[in-house]
């Protein structure tokens, strides 16, 4: 017996592009699809040291034009953080005082101030595809 299934669908009271978007992010989700960035996110506790919500927006949306499959966990603490950006190609955790830590390709890289983290965050992405598109190795900066 062959499959019988090709399509989905979902159903949102919102616009309907959204509805493309969900669908492409539950394929994703279920390793069914590997196109673009994948974001793993802590959206929110008492222990978050940054706003994830809004970063992970503009993370989002600021990427959206990616078609290289990476993951990113933007995690707002240290308690969950580490764990996530260990199985990521980009990590953020949330730190005290204001410094939070990068990890690249699962290792912890470098450390970062509050006031560039999307940007910081946006930058890496940008810089990890472009080397994907020349076909080079991804190293490890330990800046």
């Amino acid at each position: 017996m062959g499959r019988h299934w090709d399509t989905i669908r979902v159903s949102l009271s919102a616009d309907p592009t959204e509805e493309v978007k969900v669908g492409y992010e539950l394929l994703k989700s279920l390793g069914l699809r590997r196109r673009g960035v994948t974001v793993i996110s802590c959206p929110s506790c008492a222990r978050q040291q940054f706003d994830v919500i809004k970063s992970v927006a503009e993370i989002e949306e600021r990427l959206s034009h990616i078609n290289k499959p990476i993951t990113v966990s933007i995690i707002g603490c240290v308690v969950n953080g580490p764990g996530e950006a260990k199985e990521t190609d980009i990590g953020l955790t949330g730190g005290g005082r204001g410094t939070h830590q990068i990890y690249l390709s699962g290792m912890a890289d470098h450390r970062l101030k509050d006031n560039n983290i999307v940007e910081h965050v946006v930058n890496l992405v940008e810089e990890r595809v472009t080397l994907l598109k020349k076909g080079k190795k991804i190293k490890l900066s330990l800046a």
